[in-house]
């Protein structure tokens, strides 16, 4: 498997996770296309730290999927149900909320989160059973990339409130949260600034290749 078997759309949106990584914060990306296939909208998880083109900063609303929604100018986008919004992390109670009023009736995600992941909330009203809402995901390898980066990011900064996160996302990912174990004790990703997307996939491959061998 090579990043480049990957669509355009989850390479853009790993991009974004990995720019706010390298910033100082949850990598977390999401990016909203129109139904030409047009960029139109991208968020960063800006909950620890200042962003660059972020709409909201250290605040906990200021999720990756809640920052590219907001961005989006309903003077100048007037009909998005057509256009899909994209998460490297499956959307949380305020993220599948705020896509699900938002009109955007198309959303994809790379990995589930066992623990926060809510888009299980589809039809479970009769408000959010109003709109034909279409939910795609996971995504083979970059499920596992989403995972990986979000445990070595609360690893490394010794996160308590994820240890709870980490337990439930360990009966789905079980060898990814060892391996962000062992890349936090290597200091892996240490010079991340110098790293490229494309380099974390290809060390993340690597690896994980060497351990489903096992």
């Amino acid at each position: 498997m090579k990043w480049t078997d990957f669509t355009n759309e989850w390479q853009e949106c790993f991009q974004i996770a990995w720019e706010s990584f390298q910033e100082g914060s949850k990598p977390v990306g999401a990016i909203v296309f129109d139904d030409k296939g047009n960029i139109v909208s991208r968020g960063k998880c800006a909950t620890f730290n200042q962003l660059s083109n972020t709409v909201i900063s250290h605040n906990e609303l200021a999720h990756a999927e809640v920052n590219a929604l907001l961005e989006l100018d309903n003077r100048i986008h007037k009909n998005v149900n057509s256009y899909v919004l994209y998460s490297t992390l499956e959307p949380c109670p305020l993220c599948f909320s705020a896509f699900y009023m938002s009109g955007i009736r198309n959303l994809k995600y790379a990995a589930k989160d066992k623990y926060g992941g809510s888009t299980n909330l589809k039809d479970t009203t009769p408000y959010l059973s109003r709109k034909p809402i279409n939910i795609e995901g996971p995504i083979m390898y970059l499920e596992q990339l989403s995972i990986l980066l979000n445990v070595y990011f609360d690893l490394s900064i010794d996160y308590e409130k994820a240890k709870p996160v980490h337990q439930l996302m360990s009966e789905d990912y079980p060898q990814i949260i060892k391996m962000a174990e062992e890349w936090v004790e290597a200091e892996k990703l240490k010079n991340a600034r110098n790293l490229k997307i494309e380099d974390v996939f290809e060390m993340f491959i690597k690896d994980f290749h060497q351990i489903m061998q096992v």
